[in-house]
């Protein structure tokens, strides 16, 4: 009866992640969300059960070891952390660098409010819940990245955009390998996974953000000439879990793709 916790469950892939294991009745599936009001009300409106919601919050570390606690009552360990809650804007998501020279207080802020998720929140949650992966059997820690934070993907696609994305989340990519060469010795897997390219917007974008995401797919589609656009969040999570469940302790602190590889989408 495995068990799973996700972090950062309350839309997109997150969410997907709860409604695709809450099917296998043998899984123990438990989402950390900010608003368990909300998330429990579009569960119910979906008819998906099976699914434990708590509190937390990956910019507040005494709520994720809350969260913990919480769920050290549901079961007495962890199978499968992943941590999968993000920060990220299309509001200046198109900037090349240079643009940010008369816009430095707003590149700051970015940078602070997606360093207090994707970096820091990861380090909180990893630290949170490691005393009960400790205790699981598969031992497996999955951090949710991106293709964006790859840099030969970057040269190859001619992308100059998503500059406080990208570079966060390759500083996430470098937590990853810390944690897996200080936990390799206890067993423990710890992996960085792009999720490839998926619609998850659920707020109305602005005709001006909407322009900036169709220059983005047109350099994807450019430099990757085979991709045929955004997957389905069911088929990007099926894909995500057979590498989760394949991946040894010696390819631990690895960065991949939802194939596996360093195929990006």
């Amino acid at each position: 009866m495995p068990s799973y916790v996700i972090v950062g469950a309350s839309r997109g892939l997150g969410y997907e992640w709860l409604n695709s294991l809450s099917k296998d009745t043998s899984n123990t599936v438990i989402g950390i969300v900010r608003s368990v009001d909300k998330v429990q009300a579009k569960l119910d409106s979906d008819s998906i059960s099976n699914v434990h919601l708590l509190a937390g919050d990956m910019t507040d570390s005494a709520s994720l070891e809350s969260a913990a606690r919480q769920v050290s009552k549901i079961t007495s360990s962890i199978d499968y952390l992943i941590v999968n809650g993000a920060y990220t804007t299309l509001a200046t998501a198109r900037f090349n660098p240079t643009e940010f020279t008369t816009r430095a207080a707003e590149l700051r802020k970015e940078m602070i409010e997606s360093l207090d998720v994707n970096v820091l929140g990861v380090v909180y949650s990893i630290n949170a819940f490691i005393p009960l992966v400790r205790q699981g059997t598969a031992k497996k820690i999955t951090v949710i990245s991106t293709g964006m934070a790859d840099t030969e993907a970057v040269l190859r696609a001619d992308i100059n955009g998503a500059l406080v994305y990208s570079s966060m989340k390759a500083a996430t990519n470098m937590i990853v390998a810390k944690y897996a060469v200080e936990l390799r010795d206890e067993g423990i897997v710890v992996l960085a996974l792009s999720p490839g390219v998926i619609n998850t917007q659920e707020e109305a974008v602005s005709d001006e953000q909407m322009k900036g995401v169709m220059v983005l797919m047109g350099k994807l589609q450019a430099g990757f000439p085979g991709w045929t656009g955004p997957a389905p969040a069911a088929e990007s999570i099926a894909a995500q879990k057979k590498v989760i469940e394949e991946i040894t302790l010696e390819q631990s602190g690895a960065f991949l793709s939802h194939k596996g590889n360093k195929e990006w989408l």
